[in-house]
C-alpha cells in the first residue's frame, strides 16, 4: 500500500495541477519537496499507470489537466483497483 506521505504528495501535486500553478518542472519538483527527477518518475506514474491527463503547458509554465478538473478521485479510486497493489493473495 501506499505510504501516506505519498498520498499527501499526489494531493498536493493534484492541486498544483488543478489550479495550473505548478512553475516549471524544476519548480514544481520543489514545491513537492522532490528532486526534478523524483518529479518525472512520479509524472510518468501518474500518466501512464493511473491514466491521468497531465500535459505541460511552455507559454504559462504550468502542467494542467487537458479536461481542466480535478483528479484526486481518479486517482484514488485507480489506486486501489491497481493489480499491484489489490493483491488477492488470501493475506
Amino acid at each position: 500500500m501506499l505510504p501516506h506521505h505519498q498520498f499527501v504528495l499526489v494531493k498536493r501535486a493534484d492541486d498544483l495541477i488543478t489550479a495550473k500553478s505548478t512553475g516549471r518542472p524544476r519548480q514544481m519538483a520543489q514545491r513537492l519537496g522532490l528532486s526534478e527527477r523524483a518529479w518525472y518518475y512520479l509524472l510518468d506514474r501518474l500518466r501512464n499507470d493511473y491514466g491521468l491527463p497531465i500535459l505541460y503547458d511552455r507559454f504559462r509554465c504550468s502542467y494542467y489537466y487537458t479536461d481542466d478538473a480535478s483528479h484526486w478521485q481518479d486517482f484514488v479510486q485507480k489506486f486501489f483497483n491497481y493489480p499491484f497493489y489489490n493483491n488477492n493473495s488470501g493475506r
